[in-house]
């Protein structure tokens, strides 16, 4: 069942980015496979090289330094995968989220 637990947040991670991207107004999209997870500042959705190479390379960079400044540590390129792990509790996902809507908001 650990699994389940990892994927659960996972999800949780994912819909709460983006529902903070939303809130923002700042187009995000992300993919994920499992507790893999990456994020794109894109419209269209990733789906090869053609469409996340117009992903906005800038926006993500001043994104990674807020998320930095609000002590979240992310894979430090849109082109890297991010990973969900046992140590990522609830509360973590909870307070990731909650940095990462501080930091969509100064973008």
């Amino acid at each position: 069942r650990v699994w389940d637990g990892l994927e659960a947040r996972a999800r949780q991670l994912e819909t709460g980015i983006a529902a903070a991207a939303q809130k923002a107004g700042v187009p995000l999209r992300q993919t994920r496979v499992g507790t893999m997870f990456t994020t794109f500042f894109s419209e269209t959705q990733p789906m090869n090289w053609n469409t996340v190479k117009v992903a906005d390379k800038d926006r993500f960079g001043k994104f990674f330094q807020k998320m930095l400044e609000n002590g979240v540590y992310l894979a430090p390129s849109q082109f890297e995968a991010g990973f969900i792990s046992i140590a990522h509790t609830d509360e973590v996902i909870q307070t990731t989220i909650a940095m990462a809507e501080l930091a969509l908001m100064a973008l």
